[in-house]
């Protein structure tokens, strides 16, 4: 697992000015294996597959814009910071994306989604905007607060290791309290931030 959690901070320019969605390391996905250090990737299917695949060398263009990018933690929490700070699109267009309606994930839970955002209330720490997904043997959450100050990018190589009971639901697993914390602890920090968070609760409304 790859985590680029914690407090924000405000990305300055180098060299006389990065991309302007803050993308450093970021590229079309590719037939040729990706250079430098980065995770395999191990896919479960729910326990159809055990042991679970290496789809490390793998083409994801199948399924074009949903998985068509590899990047990193750093630059998912600068594209998303700069998003949410009217810095790609304007804040007019950015107020349109933020308009949720209920919506059914992959899961069967309702979520709040907007044109490409998700939006994730959580209780004493604030509202977060950004997105999540899976391919095979990846899967990715990538969550801003509204007010910029705390971003969380979470990068998991493997994928649907629940296994399913006999009613086809998946089973509960330690990997998903560990994941929880993770989440809980990216968003609210410890106790002074937590108090910190409480404090301006009201500045955190979209």
């Amino acid at each position: 697992m790859v985590c680029g959690c914690g407090r924000a901070e405000r990305v300055r320019e180098h060299g006389g000015g990065g991309p302007r969605a803050g993308r450093r390391d970021t590229g079309r996905a590719g037939r040729q294996r990706e250079k430098g250090p980065h995770p395999r990737m191990y896919e479960a299917l729910h326990g159809l597959i055990d042991p679970p695949r290496d789809y490390s060398v793998y083409h994801m263009s199948w399924v074009m814009t949903g998985a068509g990018l590899v990047s990193t933690m750093e630059d998912l929490n600068r594209f998303y910071g700069r998003l949410l700070d009217g810095r790609i699109v304007s804040r007019s267009s950015l107020a349109q994306m933020q308009q949720t309606v209920p919506v059914i994930a992959l899961d069967g839970t309702t979520i709040d989604y907007g044109l490409g955002l998700h939006k994730v209330v959580t209780p004493g720490c604030g509202t977060f905007w950004g997105h999540d997904g899976t391919a095979w043997g990846a899967g990715t959450r990538s969550l801003t607060r509204a007010d910029g100050k705390r971003q969380m990018s979470v990068a998991v190589n493997l994928t649907r290791w629940n296994t399913v009971d006999s009613s086809g639901q998946p089973r509960h697993h330690p990997i998903d309290d560990a994941l929880e914390g993770v989440y809980r602890r990216a968003m609210c920090g410890d106790e002074k931030d937590r108090a910190e968070n409480a404090s301006q609760a009201p500045s955190l409304l979209p």
